[in-house]
């Protein structure tokens, strides 16, 4: 695992999943292309530029290799022939080796899609991983990645997204602690402070 795409249907779909495994792996030298599918303007009329803004205040905190940001509108991602080829392309462009992607079970269409998505390009790449979202069902961790040392990075991070702090807010619920109890939980499964879920089909070949 050398050449890595990590993609998210929406802005903050990565950081919330596995921004501290992103800042992990980075760390120890891979080489990390940062996909982001849609640019989030569908949202409770906020704009392309609120969303993408957004993206690049929470890049100043990540480092990675080369970030993508794709034009589709939020909640019309799909799972077809061109998507399919566009994932195909960056994969052959920047020889991806590994994708960390969302989960396909889940219960919003663009995460459903871009699960699907990826499953169509699974023979393109060595290995395909799936990370868990807010919305993922049916999600049960067979790896975990400790990321105790980058749980406060990853809070720093999601504090750029106030659009989503905001939305959380008002409906009485607080992002940073859902995101702060999963991870623990993830931790406590794993023996560890603060760790990441992720399922994979090919375990071995991944992460050993």
């Amino acid at each position: 695992m050398e050449n890595i795409l990590i993609v998210g249907a929406h802005p903050d779909d990565i950081e919330l999943g596995c921004i501290g495994s992103l800042m992990k792996l980075k760390k120890e030298g891979k080489k990390i292309v940062y996909l982001v599918m849609t640019n989030g303007g569908n949202w409770e009329k906020k704009t392309y530029k609120d969303r993408v803004d957004e993206i690049k205040k929470a890049l100043i905190h990540i480092d990675v290799d080369e970030v993508i940001v794709g034009a589709i509108q939020d909640g019309y991602l799909k799972h077809d022939p061109d998507t399919i080829d566009f994932l195909s392309n960056i994969i052959k462009k920047y020889s991806i080796d590994t994708v960390l992607c969302q989960y396909y079970k889940d219960t919003h269409q663009d995460h459903v899609n871009l699960g699907l998505n990826t499953l169509s390009i699974a023979t393109s790449c060595k290995n395909l991983i799936f990370y868990e979202s807010l919305t993922s069902t049916e999600f049960v961790p067979n790896y975990y990645i400790d990321i105790s040392k980058y749980e406060i990075d990853k809070k720093n991070v999601l504090k750029e997204y106030v659009s989503q702090i905001e939305k959380y807010k008002n409906r009485n619920q607080d992002l940073l602690s859902y995101i702060d109890a999963k991870d623990k939980i993830n931790g406590i499964k794993s023996h560890v402070d603060y760790a990441e879920g992720f399922i994979s089909n090919q375990l071995y070949n991944v992460f050993f």
